[in-house]
Order: structure tokens, then C-alpha cells, then sequence
């Protein structure tokens, strides 16, 4: 199993996959440099291997997010790789004819209406820990992707803590929102900015892992 963090933008701006990068290099280096860990960390973009034997190919600096990119970044603490993590640019669910359909045959308690047919599928409220505005909402719904990202479950604190800050950097790109409804953080904090996630994230990765484990 893995854990799972989603990015809502409020935007069409797709940044350049070096932007996401850097900066998540330049959060994870912050951390420890306010932890007084004397480590380097460097965060490198790269392309999904379709064989074993096959070279790793980093990603372009002009290169700018897309669907379907199949990415990983790899997370190396003083030159020494140490875990991955994927995220990805996905276009967002349309409403097609069986959620119309469901619409109709439960008056209206399912699905949606046929006037939201091929439209994005909207989210609510409800799919928030922290209650959004329905301007917020309205503009995350008026865009037809969100990035997801993931880290397998059990790995190391080196992926564990960057996905995080993969995603800050994402949000922080598109004035997007954090979210995750599968335990990769308490539900009560979804729905943040990134300016709202990173006041704990970090601290919280470094109190479950301990500074030896960015060493």
C-alpha cells in the first residue's frame, strides 16, 4: 500500500518541472539546515525506467508538467540516493451518462444532472477537511487536472518527508490546495494552502523520524 497527497490548483499555470524541483530541494534543504543537520540534500527529476537496464534519463529543465508524464524524483542526502517518490499531472473525472443516469434514478441524492454532462466532476465541501469557500471551490473546479503524488507505505523518511514538499511547491506554483483522504496526514488538514502546510509538515516528519534518519 502507499499514502497519498493530492494538489487542487486554483490556476491553469502548469509550471516547469525544474520550478517543482528546485523547490522542493530548497524546502527539504531549509529543514535541515533549521534542525542543525549538516547534510545536503538534492532532489533530481527523472523519467520511469520501462526496463531494469535501461539508463535513467533526468527530466529537462525546459521541460513543463504534463499528463502522463511517469515521473519519480529521487531524494540523495550527501550524494547518496536514498528513496523516490511519484507524483504525477492527472486530468481531472467528467461526468459522463451513468452519473446522469445515477442522477435521475435517485432523484437527485447520486450523481450528477445532465446539464454537468462532459463537464469536470466537481468537488464539495465535504471532500475538504477544512470547510472551503464556494469561490475557493469554484475555482478549483474550473480546472480540468490535479497533480497526485505517493510514497510507498513503510518507506524511508527521506521520501516520506519530500512528497510533502513536492506538493507545498506544486500548491505554492498554482495557489493550489493540499489534500489526502488516506492517511498520509490527519484529515483535519486537508484543505490547507501551502503556506498553511508547511508551518507543520516538516516538524511533524522530523519528530516521527528523528535527525538521524537525514544523515
Amino acid at each position: 500500500m502507499s499514502t497519498t497527497i493530492d494538489v487542487y490548483p486554483t490556476t491553469d499555470y502548469l509550471p516547469l518541472v525544474e520550478e517543482t524541483r528546485s523547490r522542493t530541494q530548497e524546502l527539504y534543504q531549509n529543514l535541515l539546515n533549521r534542525y542543525g543537520i549538516d547534510s545536503t540534500v538534492e532532489v533530481k527529476a527523472f523519467y520511469l525506467s520501462k526496463t531494469r537496464d535501461e539508463e535513467v534519463q533526468y527530466v529537462n529543465p525546459l521541460t513543463r508538467w504534463e499528463v502522463g508524464m511517469n515521473l519519480g524524483f529521487a531524494y540523495l542526502i550527501n550524494g547518496q540516493w536514498r528513496a523516490s517518490s511519484w507524483p504525477s499531472l492527472w486530468s481531472r473525472d467528467l461526468v459522463n451518462q451513468f452519473d446522469v443516469d445515477d442522477y435521475e434514478q435517485s432523484h437527485g441524492e447520486y450523481g450528477y444532472p445532465a446539464s454537468q454532462l462532459g463537464k469536470v466532476a466537481p468537488l464539495s465541501s465535504d471532500d475538504f477537511g477544512i470547510p472551503l469557500t464556494a469561490e475557493e471551490l469554484s475555482l478549483i473546479n474550473a480546472q480540468n487536472h490535479s497533480w497526485y503524488e505517493y510514497r510507498n507505505l513503510g518507506g524511508p523518511a527521506a521520501s516520506s518527508t519530500g512528497y510533502g514538499f513536492v506538493v507545498a511547491a506544486l500548491a505554492e506554483e498554482t495557489r493550489g490546495y493540499i489534500a489526502s483522504d488516506d492517511g498520509a496526514f490527519d484529515f483535519n488538514h486537508s484543505g490547507e494552502t501551502a503556506e498553511q502546510f508547511l508551518t507543520w509538515w516538516g516538524d511533524e516528519q522530523m519528530l516521527f523520524y528523528g535527525k538521524e534518519s537525514f544523515q
